[in-house]
């Protein structure tokens, strides 16, 4: 939030987004093969998914 620019900051959520889909696609793949116990997983792609959804919120907020 302390980038020059309304649409730098914008940049750099987005990044975050595509960040939190990239982990969340990590943790499939660690259930898949044993790593994560299912149910951890599972907790944590809801925790990613609601960190997407505030990452669009803020993106909508700073469009504005």
């Amino acid at each position: 939030m302390e980038r020059g620019t309304t649409k730098d900051c914008i940049k750099f959520l987005q990044y975050a987004k595509g960040s939190c889909a990239e982990l969340r696609t990590q943790i499939y793949i660690g259930i898949e093969i044993g790593y994560i116990p299912e149910d951890t997983g599972n907790n944590w792609i809801q925790n990613t998914r609601e960190i997407s959804a505030m990452l669009v919120g803020l993106i909508r907020a700073k469009n504005r």
